[in-house]
């Protein structure tokens, strides 16, 4: 390849040797463009690492100059620069959608959902011998507290989505829990759990010993991001690089209408003014409790572990839910519709 030099870019080919401090092997090349004063991406299988280049080594690069450089040196990221991307976690209707809009559009900071493994899957063992992988990114887990969580996930079933559809909650909450992958063609991937409540538990439990395994993890209660998103904003940026804090009394806009699903490899068609707006209520305990009833929340809360619930940064919930239990609930278990 000639020296050819596309104003303040060039081409460059890159031999990148190790990709992270876990010691990766030599993958070969990239050709990768360079732009003075800016990170270079570089992604190999469920990592990315960026590279910057001084004035001095840009001018040094012509095209197709060879590059030995070690991807994991940290001297090749720009200090202060938040270009490095973060995962977001968690289960269906939590709040994942919600939780990327807000990172991208007030911190900066690129999100990935689906690289590697599905967002809403249990995590997986990944193994390099004897050392656990986790795609190398930071891990924002976002969730809704149980019994929001659950009934919302029974509405959701009702228009045959990832879940099998039940028109009973009582049922519902009993049967075998099934759930699939939503954009994998063909052949999507399914999990059975004993209960929607063992999915909730086995799904959280998993990110919790990551995160005591020493993996970068940080837990987002759902409500508290709607009712006060600036703190949680805050709370995030600390997590990612505290040399970048997050103003926690700046103004934070929650979209007016709901967003649409995503994920990594398709792209949304719906337009957001077709969306339903954005109703804050559905991250409210008591409206919740108000539909499912005393009696099923108790049922939901049998499979549903302390530690996992002081992870998710729900210590004391029991008393709590029982506090925000309203007439209406206590009546809806009488009534027994559900």
């Amino acid at each position: 390849m000639g020296r050819t030099t596309l104003g303040t870019r060039r081409k460059v080919k890159l031999s990148v040797w190790r990709i992270s401090s876990i010691g990766m092997p030599a993958y070969g090349e990239q050709l990768v463009t360079i732009h003075r004063g800016f990170p270079a991406r570089v992604i190999y299988g469920l990592e990315t690492v960026y590279l910057c280049f001084s004035d001095d080594l840009y001018k040094a690069c012509g095209a197709g100059t060879d590059m030995g450089i070690p991807a994991n040196d940290p001297r090749q990221q720009r200090p202060g620069d938040r270009t490095a991307e973060v995962r977001v976690m968690g289960t269906p209707r939590s709040g994942t959608n919600l939780t990327k809009y807000l990172i991208q559009h007030y911190l900066k900071a690129p999100v990935v959902f689906d690289r590697g493994f599905w967002k809403h899957g249990v995590f997986p063992a990944l193994m390099n011998g004897h050392d656990l992988q986790y795609g190398e990114l930071p891990i924002v887990v976002v969730s809704k507290d149980p019994v929001t969580q659950l009934l919302s996930w029974f509405r959701y079933s009702r228009n045959h989505s990832i879940f099998q559809p039940e028109h009973r909650l009582g049922s519902f909450l009993r049967k075998p829990f099934e759930i699939r992958q939503d954009f994998t063609r063909p052949g999507r991937m399914e999990y059975r759990f004993r209960s929607p409540a063992d999915y909730w538990n086995q799904f959280h439990f998993a990110m919790e010993a990551l995160r005591r395994n020493g993996v970068p993890v940080h837990f987002v209660c759902y409500e508290q991001l709607v009712s006060n998103p600036a703190l949680c904003l805050g709370s995030i940026s600390g997590f990612l690089d505290p040399s970048l804090p997050f103003d926690t009394g700046a103004a934070v806009a929650i979209p007016e209408r709901t967003l649409v699903a995503s994920n990594d490899i398709d792209h949304a068609a719906t337009s957001p003014v077709h969306q339903a707006r954005f109703d804050p209520a559905r991250a409210d305990l008591a409206a919740a409790l108000a539909r499912v009833g005393w009696r099923n929340a108790g049922i939901i809360l049998r499979d549903i572990d302390d530690d996992v619930l002081a992870a998710t940064g729900r210590t004391g919930f029991r008393k709590t839910w029982r506090e925000a239990a309203s007439p209406m609930a206590l009546l809806r278990s009488l009534i027994g519709f559900w």
